[in-house]
């Protein structure tokens, strides 16, 4: 379930689906305020399609179950938007505020635009809502690297942004891939290109940023600290998560960088075992014999200084590619064995040639029997 209580792997029961078409309702209804902010959201959003909505067949979703989520566009500049409804008891909306309000190198929290306040149902209490809106980006989930240095930029920035996050006592608790974006425009084809032949842009370094705050854990100062409880996050086999014994948050999310590094590159990419060591130390079971960000990020900066440039420029392949020896030797086998099947089919079907001796016994007999 996500914080929304949508279920995003099995089908809506009648109640989910009753709060999938509220979340489609609201849009609509909260269309015009969102237009006077100066972001545009799709056609079917506009208040006249209410009642389409509310005559759609339970079932029909084309979309992932995602409805506080919805694209849109920035009237000004035509710039892709993310508009998020967040609840505002989850203080994710001022975790955003607080994080983006911060110049800092390390800072890795994406760009917010703007929190929309839509006014409340009750005139006697707050509004129970908000619109988080941020620039529209694409997530890591298929993020390919070409080079390793690619890689390790990746992995710096990952620590750079948690340790930023623990620097003013922010926890994010669901560090994820699809919870890290980057701006995939920057690969492609430039438009300006007066040939048309579609050149790459000049390489710049991509930036990573961390999305979805709505799991944070938010303290005063350093000694305020404290424990928490709950199995959140994508990573739920993780030993220390509870519903009833608490845990410490910032040391859980140094386990979940190391499980989405494990999971998702370590294990499906070939030359990453020199991170090995260090992993095993983010995926401690024990929290206390984690390094702190501070540390794992100190640590990994050690160990890729020692690495040659060769090293560091050379291609990362996936576990399921094929290296270009291997291809070659299948070529060559393939190769082989269709020349040895086009000499045996001409071995089977060549005429027979009488040799000399078997010519001059047969012309002998044809003589005598003359």
């Amino acid at each position: 379930m996500d914080d929304f209580g949508f279920s995003v792997e099995v089908k809506l029961t009648d109640e989910e689906w009753d709060r999938y078409l509220g979340h489609k309702r609201r849009w609509c209804e909260l269309q015009p305020l969102v237009e006077s902010r100066g972001y545009r959201l799709p056609k079917q959003y506009r208040p006249e399609h209410i009642s389409a909505w509310d005559e759609r067949p339970k079932g029909f979703v084309e979309e992932p179950h995602y409805p506080h989520l919805v694209e849109g566009t920035r009237i000004s500049d035509n710039r892709p938007v993310m508009l998020k409804f967040t609840r505002t008891d989850l203080w994710e909306a001022t975790i955003f505020e607080h994080l983006s309000s911060i110049p800092d190198e390390d800072n890795h929290t994406i760009p917010l635009y703007d929190v929309i306040t839509p006014p409340s149902s009750n005139p006697d209490a707050p509004t129970e809502w908000c619109i988080v809106v941020t620039p529209r980006l694409t997530d890591c989930k298929n993020r390919h690297f070409d080079k390793l240095s690619d890689f390790i930029d990746f992995v710096s920035q990952v620590l750079e942004g948690v340790c930023f996050m623990h620097r003013y006592n922010i926890a994010h608790t669901d560090v994820a891939r699809t919870n890290i974006v980057w701006d995939a425009r920057k690969n492609l084809p430039d438009p300006k290109d007066p040939k048309g032949k579609g050149k790459k842009r000049e390489p710049a370094r991509i930036r990573y940023y961390f999305i979805d705050f709505g799991l944070a854990c938010s303290f005063s100062s350093f000694e305020d600290r404290g424990l928490v409880k709950g199995v959140c996050g994508q990573h739920r086999t993780i030993p220390e998560l509870s519903e009833d014994i608490p845990y410490d948050p910032f040391a859980l999310d140094i386990r979940q960088i190391g499980e989405m590094l494990k999971r998702d590159y370590l294990e499906v990419y070939l030359g990453l075992d020199f991170l090995d060591p260090w992993m095993a130390r983010l995926r401690d079971d024990d929290p206390a014999k984690r390094p702190t960000a501070e540390e794992a990020l100190a640590e990994f900066r050690a160990l890729v200084s020692t690495l040659p440039e060769d090293k560091l420029k050379a291609r990362v392949a996936g576990r399921t590619d094929w290296p270009f020896g291997r291809r070659v030797m299948i070529v060559l086998v393939c190769l082989w064995m269709f020349l040895n099947g086009l000499f045996l089919w001409w071995n089977w079907h060549r005429p027979v040639v009488l040799t000399d001796v078997r010519s001059t016994l047969l012309s002998r007999e044809l003589r005598g029997t003359a």
